[in-house]
Formats: C-alpha cells, structure tokens, sequence
C-alpha cells in the first residue's frame, strides 16, 4: 500500500491552521534540540485496514536528553488556528489516537543521533467515515496538553489526519461576509468573511474576492484564504483579508466572493457587499471649491450691478435737469432690485448644486 506523507510537506499545516499548527512555537522546537520527521501525515484509509508510518527522530542538542512519546486527539482549532485538545474521555467523532499503535518507552537520544520510530494506525471496522485528526508528541516530559491546546513540556509534534472512506459529506456555508466599516475616507478596506463546515470532512475554502467601482471597472482582486487553511467539521472559522487601492479611490465599490472547496473543487459559495470611499479632505475641498465660486459669481454680480447702479444714476441726475423729478423717484425705486436678482441667483446655484450632490449620492447607492 503506498501512504503519501512526506517530511517537509506543508499541505496540512497551512490547511489547518494556516502555519500555526505546529502544536508548539519553532523556537520551543529549537530549545530542546529535536527535530522530527514527517511533520505532516495526511491519507485516505479504508475501514478495517491498518497502515504503517515511521518517524525520524533527529537530536541537535549538545546534551543527551530523555524524550516521551504521547498521543492526543484533536477536538477542535482555536480562533488563531491552535489545536484544541479531546479532555480525557471526551467523545469528538474526530478520534484517532486510539487507533495509533506505538511504543511508548522513553528513549534517550545523544547529541546528533536518530531514531527510527515505527507505529501504526489501525481503522476499526465500525469507524465512522469523514475526519479523524490527532497527534504523536515527542516531549521532554509525560504531561498530557491541557484542553486549550497549551502543553506543559510539548515540544514537537507530528499531526495525523485520516480521511476513512464512506459516506461522505461536503458541505459549507457562508455565515457572514462584511467590512469593519461602511464608509471609508481612504481605500483601506477589511474584509471578514465566517464559514461554516457542517459536513464530516476537513474543507479548505479558497476563492477570489473581485473589487468594482461604481462604473463596473475592476479596482482590486484578492484571495480568501490564501493558506488553504481548514475548517474542522461541524466547526466555523473566520478569514480576513485586506484591501490597499494603490490609486486614488472615490464613490461606491462592490465586492464579490466566490470560493470553491470540496475534493473536486466544485462546490461553491457566492456573495456580494458594498462600500464606499469618500476621501474627506477631497470632498471638504470640493465643497470648499464650489461655495467659494458662488461666493465670487455672487459679489461679481453685485459689483456689477454696484457699477451699472451707479452708471445709471449718473444719467438719471442728468435727465433731472430735463425731466423733472417724477422720473427720478421712479428710476432710484428699483435700485434695490439688482441686489435681490444677485442674491437669488447665488442662492439657486447653491440649492442646485446640494440637489445634484444628493442625487449622486442615491443613484450609486
């Protein structure tokens, strides 16, 4: 039977927790001076078959150390992607450390000696088809993690993930996709996107995220879950990613996810939001540009009727000597009327432009 795991392979670290499922931090690894071989075991099994696997135990300490080898079953993934540990007993429908098979003596390693590390994992007949995820620690002491996913003296571990053939069930869900904001004065843009497994399979959603402007061109494309990071069955996880126009950005954007998951990647989940950018020191300024034209249109206009009004006083007080005063009175009674053509002009302008900027706003929106 050929088992595909490989030593070095990253598929299942970046699928279930997006580079943090390493049980423990690199440089607690490097603190005890072991190194360990395949990191990584990830196969498809038949139940009632047994399959076989050896790990590579490697010491880079300068000292003989003592290591215990444990096995622990994993309930679920924490929000920054670390492993939640099965309390004792505890029934997860993930269980998978009852069926490894090896030797737990404490071994002791002298500075750059290996060990070969056979085990074995045998499928009951009566095992439940979907995932089954756990863990063989090798740890400078014999303390079980707690159920938090927080080790006391776990340093280096290597994950197993079964995919036992049967019924199986691929299905996801979005739960939410949204932005920290509505609006935004610069095009800086989080986008948080929940999905839900309900199936009894590990799912890897992955798919683009298509940024449009208000004029339907494409302003931006990024990817949900760039890692292949997994979700657990009957669990949810949360992905953000970030949007950073590199151009000047205004008016309303969409945003359109469509991620795909299954084995055959044919499954997909579609949706839809929108935003807006609004810069403010562009719109202040934009304001600022049109009140200070109508402030200039409207004292243009009143010195200008200022002058006319003069003008036209100087030839009324000419026809006085003509015409009488009658004529006169008649002519300086309109001379407040310019004035008010002036400041109704400005006005309209102003209630104009409001009226064109409202109805902007509710067409894009």
């Amino acid at each position: 039977m050929y088992n595909k795991y490989s030593s070095g392979s990253l598929a299942l670290i970046a699928a279930l927790a997006a580079g943090t499922m390493f049980f423990s931090h690199p440089a607690r690894a490097e603190s005890i001076g072991l190194t360990v071989q395949p990191s990584i075991i990830e196969e498809r099994a038949e139940p009632g078959k047994t399959l076989f696997f050896t790990l590579k135990a490697t010491s880079i300490n300068p000292e003989k150390r003592v290591f215990y080898i444990l096995t622990e079953n994993i309930s679920g993934l924490a929000e920054n992607g670390r492993p939640i540990f099965a309390k004792e007993g505890e029934a997860t429908g993930l269980e998978l450390s009852s069926w490894i098979k090896i030797s737990k003596e404490p071994f002791t390693l002298f500075p750059g000696q290996t060990k070969n590390i056979p085990f074995s994992i045998a499928v009951p007949k009566n095992a439940g088809p979907g995932a089954h995820i756990g863990s063989i620690f090798l740890a400078t002491t014999a303390e079980r993690p707690q159920s938090t996913g927080v080790g006391v003296g776990y340093e280096v571990a290597t994950i197993v993930s079964l995919r036992v053939a049967g019924d199986i069930v691929e299905e996801a869900s979005l739960r939410e996709f949204r932005t920290d904001r509505a609006i935004y004065s610069k095009p800086e843009v989080t986008f948080s996107v929940k999905i839900e497994n309900a199936g009894n399979v590990v799912v890897r959603p992955r798919g683009p995220l298509e940024i449009t402007d208000m004029f339907g061109r494409p302003a931006g494309v990024l990817t949900i879950n760039e890692s292949a990071a997994a979700i657990l069955p009957r669990a949810t996880r949360q992905f953000e990613t970030k949007w950073l126009a590199e151009k000047f950005s205004f008016g309303r954007y969409q945003a359109l996810i469509s991620i795909v998951y299954g084995e055959d990647g044919q499954k997909t989940i579609s949706a839809a939001l929108s935003f807006w950018v609004l810069p403010v020191k562009v719109i202040v300024s934009i304001i600022s540009g049109i009140i200070g034209l109508i402030l200039i249109i409207f004292i243009s206009v009143k010195l200008y009727l200022r002058k006319k009004l003069w003008e036209l006083r100087q030839a009324t007080a000419a026809m006085s000597k003509s015409a009488g005063g009658g004529e006169q009175e008649a002519l300086l009674s309109k001379k407040d009327e310019p004035f008010s053509r002036a400041a109704l002009i400005a006005i309209v302008l102003l209630i104009f432009t409001l009226i064109f900027l409202a109805v902007l706003l509710l067409f894009f929106a």
